[in-house]
């Protein structure tokens, strides 16, 4: 019996603690909805042909608007050895034998999103190489699609939509020519030297080896010492001859927010590679080669009629070494003198220049020590400033201090996922603590932005006024279900005001950096199968850039903050979703500009397809794509000509939204495929590393226009559950169609 009554009270209690968690959840999600996704009337009126006017003919400090575009500081530079070309060398594709070519993307030939831009006889010879087969007659490259304006379609030789890179092996002996013989025998040597070293047990770097690696960053100009391959191996084979597996911990393939978190799984297993995407691109290292060629990037962004042109300044570039002894002989004073060069040449194309000081850009030598965990860093970063400002500040228009420092943060320093923090297990699990590496690592960059937001306003060499602000990553969080609403007011709490609260009192402006929606299902992003999203696995949602500039305009009107878009884009390599994109994101800062939000900017993100961080070269942001066979020679996609258009007017018209629109929607209503990058599992959670080779995803049939989003309720089984049942109740169903017969004709034909 008394079995019996135990289990009994012990049911009990698990009810009230089920019952009490569910309605602690239902109130919290109750208030969340009516703070964040409750709908709002659609602010645009489709009865005017100018559905959206900006003044761009005035100057900000009088009301005006500018658009802008951005090329990437760093990773659009070419000869710079800086930290993540090291990680994205470091860690070599495993499974892609010597002399094999990387996998290559194809697709059917009526395939919208076909975007290989290759002939069908080189695709059936990509799919040889799939299967292991051709490897003789591999392609050398996959062309890059002629693109038209005047039909608003993307189009190749074959019909096909975007690109993609094929690399075969005649590429790879053409880009790395100066690298050692990839002979047969060598080969060989090099296997069964790996083979020998791996067995002697964990390898040891000396500091000899140390000292030589910084003597060649120093001088590159040296002869090179033969490199050891393995552990204190005598061997002199060049590591480059084969793709080497190394025994690391691997970022287990963990959702892709649970990942941003910090959440991290330690194994023993082989890690094929730090940065996707990347070895199988044709000569990687030369990014878009800014630093080389810098006219290219600023002639396209002036061809759009763009005011402002973003760019950055990178600090391992201009102090290669650590400044132990003052910055005086740890500069590199011919970068100083060539970046004033580049600076300059925006401004002789007749643009300003908005100059970012940190843009994901951590000195490899102050990862060493720690980087922002350390208070050497705050003085080091601040010493680089004074040395900018000093040399540039007569040039620059607009300041950004730090970009998306709780990325920066999170990816380094919590998960690991970026150059520059490798942190332990106990780094991780305690990274959101009051003491832990998340918040020392913020107050740390918060201090550094107080600082150089000193140095610059107190400078005699900048132009005035000066404005200086930070450019900050916000993306409209919701939960999938019920019991994911904690985590995403968590999320929220940490990521969203949190680092501006600490510094909003000495910015001129806050850049926003708006990219889309994540819908959070714990421990990850959800991949919804009926959402439209970017190649990246943002969903399009642009309400959400709405609801953001609203909800920082209330938090910060007692500082009478202004707003610029530091950042808005979509990587799209068909273009058919770019270009609605642009329009209603627009028409989204418009609404909020209506509603008393001060935006002086919109700068869109990028100019040409590039390096995406840890997605290597998959995704493509740009309004130009590059043919990285053919020299990186740029072609302009449909969307550079509409933004061209209205940087020019100024004006959004009906014709531009409905015809945008209406391209996009004939792919969805024909099934269309186009490419996507991340991974999603049997639970439609997205992983956090990025695809080499992108997957099929189809264009989703939903109408995601400004104003017109309907955000579905909670897809847990339990709100589902509850949900079926209220739907089918007189009520409600009265209820729904008064909605109905209220909607706007006219927006619901468009």
């Amino acid at each position: 019996m008394a079995p019996m009554v135990l289990l009994l009270n012990a049911t009990k209690v698990v009810g009230v603690v089920g019952a009490i968690t569910v309605a602690a959840n239902a109130l919290t999600f109750r208030h969340f909805y009516k703070k964040n996704i409750a709908p709002f009337p659609d602010p645009v009126d489709e009865t005017k042909e100018v559905l959206a006017e900006f003044p761009i003919d005035k100057e900000v400090e009088d009301g005006g608007f500018f658009f802008a575009l951005a090329t990437a500081p760093a990773h659009v530079e070419d000869r710079l050895d800086d930290a993540w070309l090291e990680f994205a060398k470091a860690g070599e594709p495993k499974d892609n034998p010597a002399g094999d070519p990387p996998e290559t993307r194809t697709g059917e030939k009526d395939n919208a999103a076909s975007y290989s831009g290759i002939s069908l006889t080189e695709e059936a010879q990509a799919e040889e190489i799939k299967k292991g087969l051709g490897r003789s007659e591999a392609p050398d490259v996959a062309g890059t699609e002629e693109l038209s304006s005047e039909s608003g379609s993307v189009k190749n030789s074959d019909g096909l939509g975007g690109e993609w890179e094929v690399l075969s092996e005649k590429d790879k002996l053409d880009a790395e020519s100066e690298k050692a013989d990839k002979s047969s025998g060598k080969l060989e040597d090099a296997a069964k030297a790996v083979e020998e070293t791996f067995t002697e047990g964990q390898k040891l770097i000396t500091e000899e080896e140390k000292l030589e690696t910084m003597s060649q960053k120093l001088d590159p100009e040296a002869p090179k010492r033969p490199r050891r391959v393995g552990f204190q191996s005598k061997s002199t084979v060049e590591p480059s001859l084969m793709n080497v597996p190394r025994r690391a911990k691997k970022l287990a393939k963990l959702s892709m927010e649970a990942l941003i978190r910090g959440f991290e799984r330690f194994t023993e297993e082989e890690v094929p590679h730090n940065v996707a995407a990347w070895h199988n691109a044709i000569r990687p290292e030369e990014r878009l080669r800014f630093w080389s060629d810098p006219d290219t990037e600023i002639k396209l962004a002036q061809g759009t009629n763009s005011t402002v042109f973003r760019m950055g300044v990178d600090w391992s570039r201009i102090m290669p070494i650590e400044p132990i002894s003052g910055i005086e002989n740890a500069v590199n004073w011919m970068a100083v003198k060539h970046y004033r060069f580049i600076i300059q040449r925006v401004l002789d194309h007749g643009m300003k220049v908005m100059l970012t000081l940190f843009h994901h850009s951590l000195p490899q030598w102050a990862a060493q020590y720690g980087g922002w965990k350390d208070a050497r860093t705050i003085k080091y970063f601040l010493d680089f400033t004074r040395l900018v400002v000093d040399k540039y500040g007569d040039l620059v228009d607009y300041w950004i201090t730090f970009n998306e420092p709780h990325v920066f943060a999170m990816l380094t320093y919590c998960a690991g996922a970026w150059p520059g923090g490798n942190p332990d297990m106990l780094e991780t699990v305690t990274a959101a603590m009051p003491k832990g590496v998340f918040p020392v690592v913020m107050k740390a960059m918060a201090d550094a932005h107080l600082g150089a937001y000193d140095i610059i306003h107190n400078s005699g060499k900048t132009k005035k006024p000066a404005r200086v602000g930070i450019s900050h990553h916000v993306s409209f969080m919701r939960p999938y279900g019920l019991f994911d609403t904690p985590l995403v007011v968590f999320s929220n709490w940490m990521t969203r005001f949190a680092y501006c609260d600490d510094v909003a009192h000495k910015c001129d402006f806050m850049g926003i950096n708006y990219y889309g929606q994540e819908v959070i299902s714990a421990p990850g992003l959800k991949n919804v199968e009926n959402d439209e999203y970017s190649e990246s696995g943002r969903g399009v949602y642009p309400d959400g850039l709405f609801r953001m500039l609203m909800e920082f305009h209330k938090r910060y009107q007692k500082h009478n903050m202004k707003f610029i878009i530091t950042e808005n884009g979509v990587s799209d390599a068909t273009d058919y979703i770019r270009r609605p994109y642009l329009i209603e994101h627009l028409l989204a800062v418009r609404a909020a500009m209506d509603q008393g939000v001060r935006v002086q900017g919109y700068c869109f993100w990028t100019i040409s397809d590039n390096w995406e961080w840890a997605d290597g070269y998959g995704p493509k942001f740009g309004l130009c794509a590059v043919d990285r066979h053919k020299d990186l020679a740029r072609h302009p996609r449909p969307s550079y000509h509409l933004y061209s258009e209205v940087s020019k007017t100024g004006k959004i018209t009906k014709k531009q939204r409905l015809a945008v629109w209406e391209d996009l929607q004939d792919q969805a209503r024909q099934s269309k495929m186009r490419p996507f990058c991340r991974e999603t599992n049997d639970q439609g959670l997205m992983f956090a590393g990025g695809l080499d080779v992108p997957m099929d995803r189809p264009f989703a049939v939903r109408d995601w226009r400004f104003g017109k989003y309907e955000v579905e309720g909670l897809q847990d089984p339990l709100s589902s559950f509850v949900r079926y049942f209220r739907e089918r109740t007189p009520f409600r169903k009265k209820s729904k169609q008064q909605k109905k017969s209220i909607s706007n004709p006219a927006l619901t034909a468009a």
